[in-house]
């Protein structure tokens, strides 16, 4: 039986495309390293983490050429390639940092949140709950959502989780139960719908990461037109449930600063896809001015605009008329980029 069940793994595998199969590989050279890191104080394994996100950063060529690729989209008329290496690696490495916290948050008590967070606008939250629709808390693949997902549960906040789904089984098993052993309920994205309807009319907060790649509404996003997925809107205009706008950035201390902006409740207009493309929009600009102000802490290793290949064609041609309107003129630097190579 477990000779059958290993050749049909070995056969499965093999049938996957070629970067699924690189992704279950790298997970499983990365699940090797669970049970260490969690065996380390913390201070250790963030910096193991760190180590590995710049290993990581040389030696996935794919993940640095999609980052490099994204950075030049939105910053290269800002930025010369030696500054965009220099934040991407800063990017590898905040993310090989907050892979080594992942692992270890389930181990931390509510003293040692505390410890290591600040907290702004909980009024807001309490605000949000006082509706008695649920809280949509919406945030992003940035700074470490993780941690604030630790401050909600240890805290007293009844927290749901709808998240994607991992190429890899094992990677997938990890995953949900770190986040269940944090004190989440976690749902499958695309498989979720009535559970996070039942979570809301239970008041309950569920936490939704819209950034990543989606070909849903194409709304704009860091200055383009960016395929990106409805469902908070669809939800949001549906149940009346406010939208909690959250965001936990990392301090140059290496500690969290959480902020909870005031809720917001997006009326009707009438007309369905526009109202979802309102809601849309107003979740990519809030995500937007996060991501402006700390660039490294932003997921952009993934493939965010794989929906939208004509934003690429497009920059390339507008890049190619600015060269030839201004010559070798010397564009200045983008200030907000401060923050990154200094991590």
């Amino acid at each position: 039986m477990s000779e059958f069940s290993a050749s049909h793994r070995e056969e499965e595998t093999a049938s996957l495309p070629l970067r699924k199969r690189f992704d279950r590989l790298a997970s499983r050279i990365a699940l090797l390293l669970v049970g260490p890191v969690r065996a380390m104080p913390l201070p250790m394994a963030r910096a193991v983490g760190r180590a590995l996100g710049v290993l990581v950063y040389y030696m996935l060529r794919k993940r640095r050429q999609v980052a490099l690729k994204n950075l030049e989209l939105i910053y290269g008329g800002n930025t010369d390639s030696s500054e965009r290496k220099r934040i991407a690696r800063a990017v590898f490495r905040h993310f090989g940092e907050w892979g080594a916290e992942f692992v270890k948050i389930p181990q931390l008590s509510r003293a040692d949140v505390d410890r290591l967070a600040t907290v702004e606008g909980e009024e807001n939250l309490r605000q949000a709950l006082a509706s008695g629709k649920g809280t949509l808390l919406i945030t992003g693949h940035f700074g470490n959502w993780e941690f604030m997902a630790r401050w909600l549960t240890t805290h007293g906040y009844p927290l749901n989780v709808v998240a994607r789904k991992a190429n890899d089984p094992n990677a997938e098993k990890l995953l949900v139960d770190t986040r269940e052993g944090n004190g989440a309920h976690v749902f499958s994205r695309g498989n979720s719908a009535r559970a996070v309807l039942q979570c809301l009319k239970k008041n309950e907060v569920v936490a939704l990461l819209p950034d990543q790649n989606a070909a849903d509404v194409f709304v704009p996003f860091l200055g383009h037109p960016t395929g990106t997925v409805d469902g908070p809107a669809v939800i949001h205009l549906k149940t009346g449930a406010p939208l909690l706008f959250s965001w936990c950035v990392r301090t140059p201390e290496d500690r969290f600063h959480i902020t909870f902006e005031p809720p917001v409740i997006v009326e009707s207009e009438g007309d369905r896809a526009t109202d979802v493309a309102r809601v849309m929009t107003l979740i990519n600009a809030r995500l937007e001015a996060q991501i402006r102000r700390h660039p490294t802490q932003w997921l952009w290793l993934h493939d965010r605009w794989r929906a939208s290949p004509e934003v690429f064609q497009n920059a390339e041609k507008q890049a190619h008329l600015l060269d030839r309107s201004v010559g070798n003129g010397h564009k200045e630097e983008d200030s907000e980029y401060r923050d990154t190579a200094r991590r």
